[in-house]
This record gives C-alpha cells, sequence and structure tokens, in this order.
C-alpha cells in the first residue's frame, strides 16, 4: 500500500518537472479494460497517468463472480505520501476505470462496462494530433509539434475458438 502509492506520487512529480505522461501497459489477469488515476478539478494535468489492461490471447477469463467484484462503483482515492490508503477519503488524486465496454461482443448490452472477460489483445498506436488533426487526404503536411499521443484499441474475441474479433476503444491519452 504505502509502496504504490510512493511510487504513483513520485511519478506524478516526473511528470510535472519533465511534462511527459505516464502510461502503464499491464496483463496477466486474463480480461482488459482501461483506468486512469487523476485529478478530479483537473483532469489532463501531470497527476493523470493511464493503465491499458490486457491478457495474452490464449488465457481464459476468470468467473463471472471475479469480474462483479471488480466492477465496482465505490470511489477509491491515492492518500499522501507516507500515508495508509483509505480509498473512501477524498484526496488530490482519484482512481477511476473507464465505461468502454457498454455491449459485449454479441451485440448485448452489458451491466459491467469497466471490464471485459474473453480473450484479447490491446494495439496501441503513437500519433501527433497536430498532425492528424485536419491532415485527411491532404499532400502538403507539416511536421507537428512533437508531442504524441497514444490511441489503443481494445480487440476482444467473440464466441467461440474462432469468433470474429470485435474493436472497442479507442481509449486515447493524450500527451502533456
Amino acid at each position: 500500500d504505502l509502496e504504490r502509492t510512493y511510487l504513483i506520487r513520485t511519478l506524478q512529480g516526473i511528470s510535472h518537472q519533465r511534462s511527459i505522461r505516464f502510461t502503464f501497459i499491464s496483463g496477466a489477469v486474463n480480461t482488459c479494460g482501461a483506468g486512469l488515476v487523476h485529478d478530479p478539478s483537473h483532469p489532463s494535468d501531470h497527476k493523470t497517468m493511464y493503465q491499458l489492461i490486457s491478457s495474452s490471447v490464449v488465457n481464459t477469463p476468470p468467473p463471472s463472480y471475479v469480474l462483479k467484484l471488480l466492477n465496482n462503483n465505490k470511489p477509491l482515492y491515492i492518500p499522501p505520501n507516507g500515508q495508509r490508503s483509505t480509498p473512501s477519503v477524498p484526496t488530490d488524486t482519484k482512481e477511476d476505470m473507464m465505461e468502454i465496454f457498454t455491449h459485449d461482443v454479441t451485440g448485448q448490452p452489458r451491466d459491467n462496462r469497466k471490464l471485459m472477460a474473453r480473450r484479447n489483445y490491446v494495439a496501441v498506436v503513437a500519433y501527433d494530433p497536430e498532425v492528424v488533426n485536419g491532415t485527411f487526404g491532404r499532400t502538403d503536411m507539416q511536421r507537428g509539434g512533437g508531442k504524441l499521443s497514444l490511441a489503443a484499441d481494445f480487440l476482444v474475441q467473440g464466441e467461440g475458438a474462432y469468433g470474429n474479433v470485435v474493436k472497442f476503444g479507442p481509449v486515447v491519452v493524450p500527451s502533456l
């Protein structure tokens, strides 16, 4: 608990000093989703860090009761350095999961929209928003500002061993 808080607060300090955005890519939980740690009053400042969660395509998803437990709506906050976590006590940094899975691969609406328990992978692309915005079809493209953002698409396998793949996203991680 204290180590995790120290890591998050240290990375927030580095992000502030260097004007860089930290993004965590994680897995081995046999599910997919996207979360962020952020300051609710300043949603895009240096405290904002994204987490992209995926798993290897061959792993079997966890049981549905595990996903129900993880799809909670309780607010979680990061305490100041050196203090133990009391998740419901508001601080300047909050943890949230993004609701990107509004429907299942079958097209049916879902109640648990934060995590998808199916075989999946994530495709991440870095791009310069200044170059991409408004340049479709143009041949006289100029160099952008050099600040790269990320776009992550979650590709989730449908029913059966050879089910079609359904794309969810993109989750856009803006540059700082």
